[in-house]
Order: C-alpha cells, then sequence, then structure tokens
C-alpha cells in the first residue's frame, strides 16, 4: 500500500524543524534552502504551511518529464528522481500544482521528496503534528481539498504582498 505525508497546517507553528532535518539528512547539512520541504510563511495572516510532495497517482511531475528522470519507487511508492536522466528543464517544477518540485543551483537538476526511502525523517521530528505518513486511502479527501484551497488562497495573498 502507497503512502505519502499528509499536511495538517492548521498544527504548523512555522518552526521549521522539518526543513532543518530534511536538509540534514538528504544533504548533511543544516541548510533550509536545500529541504525537500518548505515551510511557506503568510506573516499578515498567522498562517503556515508546509509544502511538501504528496506522490500523486497521477503524477504531473512524471507526464511532464521528457527525459524519464523521474520514476515511481515500486516499494515506497515515492516519486523519486533518477539523476543521471534529468536534463535540468525544470519542465516539473512548472507541471507540480502544489509547488513541491525543487531545483538545485550547485547541480542544476530538479529536486524532490523522496519519503526518505519509506521514513520521511520530518514526520519523525515534527513535534506538533503538522505532518502525518499515512497510508493513501486514509488520508482524508477533504483535508486535502481544504489543503490546496488554503495553497491557492496564501500563493494569491503572496503574490500581493
Amino acid at each position: 500500500m502507497s503512502r505519502q505525508i499528509e499536511v495538517n497546517p492548521e498544527n504548523c507553528t512555522a518552526c521549521r524543524i522539518c526543513e532543518f532535518i530534511c536538509s540534514t539528512h538528504n544533504f548533511g547539512e543544516i541548510n533550509p534552502s536545500k529541504s525537500r520541504i518548505k515551510v511557506k510563511i503568510i506573516a499578515k495572516d498567522f498562517f503556515f504551511f508546509p509544502v511538501v510532495c504528496k506522490q500523486c497517482s497521477k503524477a504531473p511531475c512524471i507526464e511532464v518529464c521528457p527525459s524519464e528522470a523521474l520514476m515511481r519507487n515500486e516499494i515506497t511508492g515515492a516519486v523519486e528522481l533518477v539523476e543521471d536522466n534529468c536534463i535540468g528543464c525544470r519542465l516539473c517544477v512548472k507541471a507540480c500544482p502544489f509547488g513541491a518540485m525543487g531545483f538545485t543551483k550547485e547541480n542544476k537538476l530538479a529536486d524532490k521528496c523522496d519519503l526518505c526511502g519509506g521514513d520521511p525523517q520530518c514526520v519523525k521530528h515534527c513535534f506538533y503534528g503538522a505532518l502525518e505518513f499515512k497510508e493513501v486511502d486514509k488520508v482524508s479527501e477533504e483535508i486535502s481539498m481544504n489543503y490546496i484551497k488554503q495553497i491557492k488562497h496564501a500563493s494569491e495573498q503572496e503574490e500581493k504582498i
């Protein structure tokens, strides 16, 4: 059964521990700019929400990639990057409806959450319950739709600032 990270934005305090843990786990340094999860902060509304790959069943990033650099891991269900295949075109970044695809300036390749091989460290270290690792069929559709609405609203507010 496939699993994904469910975001409960109402529990997020913008502590950014998830970003620190992610960058440390994947790059060996505390550097939020290298994190595969990003906490969006809309200060005027005191609204915080972590943006992380939803591991979509029909992943737009996979569909748009011209070089087959994104593949689904059969064991974890995560969409993973095959660095040797990535040409750095950023089509996957543009295709992601959640804004969860990243791009590394150092190696000029796409970058994304791979669920830490099935044991996401951000979830393990989220003390406030903003992140949960759940079976896909147990992730609440209502929460997911609410999350999408909040992201769209926050993004619109961010553009106005």
